[in-house]
């Protein structure tokens, strides 16, 4: 694309030139702050279309020179940019997260779950499939995409619950035991065993009784 950009030279400042480029090449490794400087310092650099990119790589930069605050600072003006612009917006959380993750700053976790979910409900799976791909890569609880996930809600997908666990989650709400939750699921109670621990350790629960007393709250509405 970059080489057709330079054969056809396009006053279309949208274009990637001016502020997509810059965040690949930083992501790269091929650009730092003296590109990102003339990018810029250029009126299509200061279009917001374009800022949504550079800011990202401003971010990213100040991140590999170990300063945490102007890293974080410089995202939430990425985001704050990209807010008309949904589609980017979720795409920069994807593409910043490694960064972010190497050099320790922000939440990438947080943000691959949120552009997965993103890209999940718009049908992208490439995007989709990429996210859940460094997920597991950090070693963080990855979502099933099996038939029944949009049952679950979507805050307790970003913290991992599955759709088994969200069944076993449904039915400790009408306070069975294990052997209550095995029969209805046809699986064995040491199975449903493992899910509520894993549920507990998921939502944050103490013990059995908070979790239980948590999920009657959750589901039995208004």
């Amino acid at each position: 694309m970059r080489a057709n950009q330079a054969d056809h030279p396009t006053t279309f400042y949208l274009a990637g030139p001016h502020g997509t480029h810059l965040l690949l090449g930083v992501l790269a490794g091929t650009a730092g702050w003296p590109e990102y400087t003339a990018v810029t310092e250029t009126a299509p650099g200061r279009m917001r279309w374009n800022r949504q990119f550079s800011m990202l790589a401003e971010a990213v930069l100040h991140g590999r020179d170990g300063d945490v605050t102007a890293a974080e600072h410089a995202m939430s003006q990425a985001q704050q940019l990209a807010e008309p612009y949904p589609t980017t917006r979720h795409l920069g959380l994807r593409l910043v997260a490694e960064a972010a993750y190497t050099d320790g700053w922000g939440d990438p976790v947080g943000w691959l779950r949120r552009a997965e979910e993103y890209f999940h409900q718009a049908d992208v799976a490439p995007v989709a499939i990429a996210c859940r791909a460094l997920l597991r890569q950090f070693g963080a609880p990855v979502q099933q995409r099996r038939t029944g996930t949009d049952r679950v809600p979507g805050d307790l997908r970003e913290l991992g619950v599955t759709v088994r666990e969200y069944e076993v989650f449904e039915l400790l709400a009408h306070r069975l035991g294990n052997r209550g939750v095995a029969d209805r699921l046809h699986i064995s109670p040491r199975t449903v065993e493992k899910h509520v621990a894993s549920l507990l350790v998921k939502t944050g629960q103490q013990d059995r009784y908070r979790l239980v007393e948590y999920a009657t709250t959750r589901l039995s509405g208004p």
